[in-house]
């Protein structure tokens, strides 16, 4: 099937819908946009997200001034972190790409995985790709703005637009006529000019591509979590108190539908019989099996975390590592770290790659800059970090510039440049004394 019939088909597909209770008659994974539903996987990338992107710097490294707008670009990118990671875990994967906005500025357009209609591999690079960028309802008509890239043998980068209906066939909307006048053409691009943010989830070999949100292979245990906690509201339901009261203290009300007691519900009336003991108003409270119910929810959690790749912590209370040290600290989140560092490296992968393709629209070398993002490790603590940092500065591995930021992280570059020269006019005594005067704030 050819590149155009599978966008049609693609695109027509968008716009269906299943019944609403195909999802779990079939066991399909829950949809990380379900927020009709208690969502396991929107607490777990919640989570994941903050621990993976808070506290990271992304940053260009460059002499060049002719590099000014892509560094503001960078700095979005920072800002949007979190939604493009969160994205990227949810769905499986995102698109980004350079837009302009009504002000003429340009930003990046983050895009769900989902709004790929059709797209071209050769040698696991993307070399024709159709994104549904917009999408518009005028009266009861829905329009489709299609964002269409082609990057041919010669390195060359086609970038045409057009208009759809919700059906794939193509249509015409006055406000969207100047985008398709815009078709445009970069030569020696050698850049499709849309990055791809892909889910670091194992797809067990299933997805050649694409990526796979981080509840691949989670539709028994979603299951069991749902009726799991079906069963322990049922459970909690049937432990309500019930109390009972004699007639003779009751109010008889009259309405239309004939008379009936005044009382609120869960309260009874009984006629006690002659010879039994007992009050005026009785209350009883079932026994209930409400620690096995949350046990075997719990245990549900904890196969939901193992199964993603995770310890203790997201949907099942934290292992307790009060007075533990550092490397226990790590032992015991090994998992964790591990996805977490899995998701940084997806993350940086595809920072890169966005930033490559704005210096290909921007008419940037790629050789005027490179690439500096610093990750933070919530499970080291910050003693940990700056001796872990300090070796890699005897090794060389680390710069003096490396030390202050980490020190004073609100500093400016220039205010940074200007504290290296303190330090080296200090560094006539020793090294040492150097770093103190970080520390210090010298």
């Amino acid at each position: 099937m050819g590149f155009w019939s599978n966008f049609w088909k693609n695109l027509k597909a968008l716009g269906e819908t299943e019944p609403e209770n195909d999802r779990r008659l079939t066991l399909k994974v829950q949809e990380w946009a379900d927020y009709r539903s208690y969502n396991p996987l929107d607490i777990v990338v919640s989570k994941l997200t903050v621990l993976s992107m808070d506290e990271a710097t992304i940053d260009l490294e460059s002499d060049s001034t002719l590099t000014e707008s892509l560094q503001s670009l960078c700095d979005e990118v920072e800002k949007k972190r979190y939604e493009i990671c969160s994205l990227m875990l949810g769905e499986g994967g995102c698109f980004a790409t350079l837009a302009t906005g009504e002000n003429g500025q340009p930003y990046h357009r983050i895009m769900r995985q989902s709004d790929v209609s059709a797209y071209t591999i050769s040698a696991d690079k993307i070399t024709e790709i159709a994104i549904v960028i917009d999408r518009k309802k005028v009266k009861y008509r829905e329009y489709c703005l299609v964002r269409r890239h082609l990057l041919d043998d010669q390195g060359t980068l086609w970038v045409e637009y057009y208009t759809t209906d919700k059906n794939g066939n193509k249509d015409y909307l006055a406000e969207w006529e100047h985008y398709e006048n815009e078709g445009v053409k970069f030569l020696n691009a050698n850049h499709i000019g849309v990055a791809y943010f892909k889910s670091p989830q194992s797809s067990r070999g299933l997805e050649q591509f694409f990526g796979v949100p981080l509840n691949f292979g989670c539709e028994e245990i979603e299951e069991q979590i749902r009726k799991d906690r079906e069963a322990l509201a049922g459970e909690m339901q049937k432990a309500q108190m019930k109390l009972f009261v004699d007639k003779s203290i009751t109010r008889i009300e009259h309405t239309d539908k004939g008379d009936r007691y005044g009382l609120p519900e869960d309260v009874f009336v009984i006629q006690k019989k002659a010879g039994v003991d007992g009050g005026l108003i009785d209350e009883f409270a079932p026994t209930t099996r409400f620690e096995d119910y949350k046990n075997k929810l719990n245990q549900s959690y904890m196969d939901y975390e193992d199964q993603i790749g995770l310890n203790r912590g997201f949907l099942t209370e934290a292992e307790h590592t009060a007075g533990a040290t550092a490397t226990e600290i790590r032992t015991a989140n090994i998992k964790t770290i591990s996805t977490m560092k899995k998701i940084q490296s997806a993350m940086h992968d595809g920072i890169k790659d966005l930033l490559e393709a704005d210096s290909m629209f921007l008419g940037i070398s790629t050789d005027l800059w490179s690439l500096k993002v610093d990750w933070y490790n919530p499970f080291e603590d910050e003693a940990t970090q700056w001796q872990n940092l300090l070796e890699s500065y005897d090794k060389g591995a680390a710069e003096i510039e490396d030390l202050i930021l980490f020190r004073f992280p609100n500093l400016s570059p220039e205010e940074i440049a200007e504290k290296v020269i303190r330090i080296n006019e200090n560094k006539k005594a020793d090294t040492a004394s150097a770093l103190d005067k970080i520390f210090m704030g010298g």
